[in-house]
């Protein structure tokens, strides 16, 4: 096995074991007290997103944006370069 495999064949592992989990009965783990409690009120969420700034995007920021990309890419290429080379 190629140590590049190895994290994805423990993460399969341990979704596997976590699949073959038995979980105890909701009845089990909730009490008396909380089965006969009500069900919550629904409440609407629209507030959350009230109080949003707008964004702070303008027309010239998109381009600029990319040039900064295309900046951090050629600089990483860079770096490559060097530890490799």
């Amino acid at each position: 096995m190629t140590p590049r495999a190895l994290p994805f064949v423990l993460i399969a592992a341990l979704l596997t074991g976590a699949g073959c989990t038995e979980l105890p009965p909701v009845e089990q783990s909730v009490d008396a007290a909380g089965l006969a409690a009500p069900y919550p009120d629904l409440v609407p969420t629209a507030w959350l997103t009230d109080d949003l700034p707008d964004p702070r995007l303008e027309t010239g920021d998109a381009a600029a944006l990319e040039a900064r990309g295309a900046a951090l890419r050629r600089r990483a290429a860079a770096l490559r370069r060097d530890i490799s080379g």
